[in-house]
């Protein structure tokens, strides 16, 4: 999404129009490696989260920005590197309806990723490390924090599925 024309990305300018405008603006974050209908299912929750955010608040909508891990982040967190690397992840999830901006997360470091965002709303993962509420609030990130629940968990988590590929294989 974050095509150049110049000085600034069509999504930098888009997503300035959306603060002007006053949206709730949502994070989502993880590796999105090998893209899945649970992924989808967490950017829909996301997006309905926002969605009621805005209504209580009155605001006008919602702008939806997914943040994807990089490769050594990948690397670190899952003890492999990615099956698609960061630029191919990343375009991926920027072609999911429902998102509205796609980036590459800042080098092993979840925090300064969130502040890039600055979101009103923050909804983890259901298997995303516990520690991340703790770790938020004592950065000082105020935004509202809501975790996803679990969408079928053990058929659809990437991890499972590529399992799955290698016993089917041998």
């Amino acid at each position: 999404m974050g095509v150049s024309t110049g000085r600034k990305t069509v999504a930098a300018r888009k997503q300035a129009v959306v603060r002007r405008q006053g949206a709730v603006r949502v994070f989502i974050g993880g590796t999105f490696d090998g893209l899945h209908s649970g992924h989808l299912y967490l950017v829909d929750f996301a997006r309905a989260q926002g969605l009621k955010l805005a209504r209580r608040q009155k605001r006008p909508g919602v702008w939806l920005s997914a943040v994807v891990a990089r490769d050594e982040s990948v690397l670190r967190i899952k003890g492999r590197p990615p099956h698609h690397h960061q630029e191919e992840r990343k375009r991926l999830l920027a072609s999911v309806r429902g998102v509205d901006e796609a980036i590459i997360g800042v080098p092993n470091d979840f925090i300064r990723s969130v502040r890039r965002v600055d979101p009103d709303l923050i909804v983890l993962g259901y298997d995303q490390k516990a520690g991340w509420e703790g770790a938020l609030r004592a950065a000082g990130i105020e935004a509202l924090l809501v975790r996803c629940p679990a969408y079928e968990s053990r058929r659809l988590k990437s991890s499972k599925m590529r399992e799955d590929l290698v016993a089917m294989s041998t």
